[in-house]
């Protein structure tokens, strides 16, 4: 069951290590900056197995992992493809459906129960009005999520299977120890069978 609540008077040490995480992994925010942010968080617990997003919503806020992993997907051919695997301390968003506010084709799942800080499109925007510090953050955002996305395209292009692998293990390797490895594949644009390959060193 998907409980979402906004960040009242007991959760607010909570939800400003949030905002503070969010600054930490995008630019440095002053003081003023931090407690708007933490204003507009909304809190949202997920059980493992519970969606975040479906296809044909509208994305309303990106979220901030607080604990446990998310996996975006789509679906291609009756076949799930994985997009990217999120965990604590990072960001995600649904990046085309966010920005347009129109109905997306991506999937959001718990791949664990979950706690995600969600940062709503319109209290993100009516900051930006009024903040260039907040502007700042969110352009930060849209240039990290392009950024990975232009990276994995180059990867699928440049690099071998067992390459691709162990650059998640270096850079990600609590996704490689804790998503299934279905979702692990599918991430990195191979079979199971391949990347069981891969692990057991014959790639």
């Amino acid at each position: 069951m998907m409980v979402a609540q906004r960040c009242i008077y007991k959760n607010m040490d909570e939800c400003r290590k949030a905002a503070e995480r969010i600054a930490a992994h995008t630019i440095p925010l002053s003081e003023e900056s931090v407690v708007q942010l933490t204003g507009i968080l909304v809190r949202r617990e997920l059980s493992k197995g519970d969606f975040f997003l479906q296809e044909g919503e509208i994305a309303r806020s990106m979220g901030m992992v607080m604990e446990g992993m998310v996996r975006q997907f789509y679906w291609k051919k009756k076949r799930e493809v994985t997009e990217h695997i999120t965990y604590e301390d990072h960001l995600f968003v649904c990046l085309e459906s966010f920005i347009r506010q129109m109905p997306g084709a991506f999937y959001v799942e718990a791949l664990e129960p979950s706690v995600i800080y969600e940062v709503p499109y319109d209290g993100l925007h009516y900051l930006m009005d009024k903040n260039p510090e907040i502007l700042r953050l969110y352009c930060a955002i849209l240039e990290s999520s392009l950024l990975i996305s232009q990276k994995k395209a180059d990867a699928r292009c440049r690099q071998s299977v067992g390459e691709r692998y162990r650059q998640l293990e270096r850079e990600h390797p609590e996704i490689i120890r804790r998503a299934p490895q279905i979702y692990v594949a599918s991430l990195l644009g191979m079979t199971p069978e391949t990347l069981s390959r891969i692990r057991a060193g014959k790639l």
